[in-house]
């Protein structure tokens, strides 16, 4: 099963686990008589129940590049909630400010790691303002030392996840968000492929691919991961068996071909540009991609080979971007011989 789906298979059992426990919380609100806080449970219960049926509607989706997208229903989720909490510490007898010691924790199920950095610190500096100049609750002193407590335990729990991450990302084969290969791989296997070709005679091309930067730094932050696993399944889909990729940079992706010589690479490479061009573009914002290539020769390493790609990927790049380019050893020759270069079609 893919990465991406089994978290969302995950994060739809714990909205569902978390609605149930909610609404349970909300039933015994009625039963002691404790009206408000029955009524935020409940809100809080349905909540997250949209949020789990949004997550099971995207994963029956054909197209899994929307299993990125961040649910409507989590941002509406964290604005009620902060504003239940906040309200709750400003007026003693709204009793919901207990809500608050779970906040940082939701957030940061909620978010990556930097946006729920940012908005547990705003959070938490409203709180303080709050419980210090407009709170006449006589209980503020107690929920600000439980809330700080809360909020060591979740930054504790936090910080240990991402050391495990750190620890298992060296046994990691693949890229999570776009399933190509870890970079840390590529050397090695370059080099077998390298080895293989003298070997056996064969030809053999790598390639440097980028989506532009005028169409990705338009892209809204929170869309680039969807464009980036989009890129990663196109890749997945065009390319044969053999043929391997691997992300390299943040939008940028090698992708070493056996058995395949600087006419045909070219060939492919063109071919992949207009694929990414149309399934990336929209009506609204064109996205494109430009390509570097470069082939076998003798003396050639692993490392010059991603360096001569990547040196024909940044030509590319200069020359006006949505085009492909193969490696020559000489910017005048480029010039003479258009037919190393293809531009915009």
């Amino acid at each position: 099963m893919p990465q991406t789906s089994l978290s969302i298979i995950m994060r739809t059992r714990s909205y569902q686990c978390a609605a149930a426990i909610t609404a349970l919380l909300a039933l015994a609100g009625l039963l002691t008589g404790k009206l408000e806080s029955a009524i935020v449970a409940t809100i809080f219960s349905i909540l997250l129940l949209m949020n789990s049926l949004f997550e099971k509607h995207r994963l029956s989706e054909r197209d899994s590049q929307k299993n990125l997208r961040r649910s409507p229903w989590t941002h509406i989720t964290t604005f009620f909630l902060a504003s239940v909490t906040l309200l709750s510490a400003i007026n003693s007898e709204f009793s919901a400010s207990a809500w608050c010691f779970i906040f940082p924790m939701l957030l940061f199920f909620f978010y990556p790691l930097k946006a729920a950095i940012i908005t547990v610190s705003v959070y938490s500096l409203c709180l303080v303002i709050i419980l210090t100049l407009l709170s006449e609750s006589s209980e503020k002193l107690e929920l600000f030392i439980n809330y700080l407590l809360c909020l060591s335990l979740t930054a504790g729990f936090v910080y240990l996840r991402e050391i495990k991450d750190q620890q298992l990302k060296p046994l990691r084969r693949t890229d999570n968000l776009t399933q190509a290969s870890i970079k840390e791989r590529l050397n090695d296997d370059l080099a077998k492929e390298i080895q293989r070709s003298e070997r056996e005679g064969t030809e053999l091309t790598v390639m440097a691919l980028a989506i532009d930067e005028r169409g990705f730094d338009q892209v809204d932050a929170a869309d680039h991961d969807v464009l980036l696993s989009k890129l990663g399944h196109l890749l997945h889909e065009n390319l044969r068996a053999f043929d391997s990729y691997y992300r390299w940079q943040d939008h940028e992706f090698l992708i070493v071909f056996p058995y395949t010589n600087t006419q045909d690479g070219m060939k492919t490479a063109e071919k992949l540009r207009l694929i990414a061009k149309d399934s990336l573009s929209d009506a609204k914002m064109p996205i494109t991609v430009s390509i570097g290539t470069a082939s076998l020769n003798v003396g050639d390493s692993a490392d010059s080979m991603l360096n001569k790609s990547l040196s024909a990927l940044h030509q590319a790049q200069k020359r006006g971007h949505n085009r492909t380019r193969s490696y020559i050893d000489s910017d005048a020759k480029a010039d003479e011989n258009g037919n190393n270069v293809h531009p915009l079609g």
